[in-house]
């Protein structure tokens, strides 16, 4: 007796079970459709390379770097890096507001200009949060800014536990939230974990503190960053990532090796860097080069820093690359002044993906003439976009879509009509001048319960619950008297 009313709980356990799941899937499930207004051409994802302390006047050809007594300084002469600028969309003045590594890699990620780690371990914070949500991948190669708050955001990451040059120890680290998605990240981690002895073997070459140890470890990132490009292209080529790169050896380099080592270990991630964008360009993959901060000195051949008073304030400290070669982006120089704080947004923006940034208090950097608009509507409709009198798109929604291609710098009207009658046509004027959300899906005229019943799915779900509370109560009744 005691075997088959365990047999029956358990029988009965599952079919409740089973109606939860599917109350919960039709009250919650949602797919974002991806619809385009224009034709665009979307990268298959983005690689975010950020050289740790690398300020821009060392490399751009409109800068000059001074240290603090008014002498100038070296800048480097890489011949890559000056290509590679040269065919890029560059921004001449992004300022770091806070000049140091933490708060750099916070605000680059998050795009909240006051940022630092715990601000990342927020849901829907960050970048990653907002690419998983449209089944994006992130993966990380990391010497630097590899703190427990950026790492948890990441599927797959290696990182140096000591940020040390000279004795580095690389761990591979997972973040999977579900079963399904476990394959990827999991050949990823082998292939990551199969750099570690190639990166060990090559340092043993050289004495410690030896310009070849800061290029080799450098470049090493670089080179197993391209191996995960490879992997993805050769084995799943329409899958969607995030690759973010710290190379450390810079911003080492200008702590310890003074000026002249610090513009040599930027020369030495030259060829690299090149490797990089090229493969990039190949797999359409968004090229960003970028830094958390920069580097000033007291003087020619000294010791540099960036985070003290007297470093901070300088244009040499705060002043960060901001480069980007992506499909649909023509190669300019734009002379505006930015923050930090707006390359989180701009990411975004290039990989038409919208700004759901939680806590972002920057803005898109006009990269291109046409961006993503987000609509939500809270039934099955007709969206009607015009512009000046005509309807330039039209289309059938019923959740949440994207719509892509959108041209910036118009006034638009945007009408949503439900198929149910009783619901009046809703409509809403903007001027689109980058990635905007337009939610329909709470009417200021019809409250939440009448959207509720309004909607199919809702009320299935609730259909369904009611059942659940049934026969849960049917169910510890049996069991009672049993």
């Amino acid at each position: 007796m005691q075997r088959i009313q365990k047999t029956s709980l358990f029988t009965h356990s599952r079919v409740l079970l089973i109606l939860f799941l599917l109350a919960f899937a039709f009250q919650t499930a949602s797919a974002t459709e991806i619809l385009e207004v224009n034709p665009v051409d979307i990268p298959q994802g983005a690689v975010i390379l950020i050289i740790d302390g690398l300020g821009s006047p060392y490399i751009y050809p409109e800068l000059t770097p001074y240290a603090l007594d008014g002498q100038m300084l070296p800048k480097s002469q890489g011949g890559n890096l000056s290509l590679i600028l040269s065919k890029s969309y560059m921004v001449l003045d992004v300022r770091a507001p806070q000049t140091y590594t933490e708060a750099g890699h916070s605000v680059l990620v998050t795009g909240y200009s006051k940022a630092l780690s715990d601000v990342i371990e927020g849901s829907g914070t960050t970048i990653y949060d907002v690419a998983h949500e449209y089944d994006y991948y992130s993966f990380a190669v990391m010497h630097k800014g590899d703190f427990a708050s950026l790492c948890s955001k990441q599927d797959v990451i290696i990182r140096d536990v000591t940020n040390s040059v000279n004795r580095p120890e690389m761990l591979v680290m997972t973040n999977v939230n579900s079963a399904g998605q476990k394959q990827i990240p999991m050949e990823v981690a082998a292939l990551m974990q199969d750099s570690i002895p190639v990166l060990d073997d090559r340092l043993r070459q050289f004495p410690e503190g030896s310009q070849q140890r800061y290029d080799i470890y450098n470049n090493w990132a670089i080179s197993t960053a391209i191996d995960v490009i490879d992997h993805m292209h050769a084995n799943y080529p329409q899958e969607h990532y995030l690759l973010t790169i710290n190379v450390g050896a810079v911003d080492s380099a200008g702590h310890y090796k003074k000026d002249t080592g610090y513009i040599a270990s930027i020369d030495g991630i030259d060829a690299a860097c090149m490797d990089l964008y090229v493969k990039c360009k190949e797999n359409n993959l968004a090229f960003i080069f970028t830094a958390d901060h920069g580097m000033a000195f007291p003087s020619p051949d000294s010791r540099g820093g960036h985070q003290a008073a007297k470093y901070s304030k300088t244009n040499e400290a705060q002043m960060v690359p901001f480069v980007v070669s992506a499909s649909g982006i023509a190669s300019s120089v734009i002379e505006g002044s930015y923050g930090q704080e707006d390359i989180a947004p701009t990411i975004l923006d290039i990989l038409y993906l919208p700004n759901e940034l939680r806590l972002s208090d920057g803005n898109a950097i006009p990269l291109r003439d046409n961006t993503v608009l987000k609509v939500s509507v809270p039934q099955k409709g007709t969206l009607e976009i015009m512009r000046e009198g005509d309807t330039i798109f039209s289309t059938t929604l019923s959740d949440s879509s994207l719509l892509r291609g959108v041209e910036t710098g118009y006034n638009y009207n945007i009408h949503f009509t439900s198929d149910d009658s009783s619901v009046s046509v809703m409509k809403k004027e903007i001027f689109i001048a980058g990635s905007e959300h337009i939610d329909f899906s709470l009417p200021a005229a019809a409250s939440t319960s009448e959207v509720f019943l309004r909607n199919p799915r809702y009320l299935i779900g609730s259909v369904l619950i009611v059942i659940i509370n049934i026969i849960g109560f049917v169910l510890i009744r049996k069991i009672l008297k049993e």
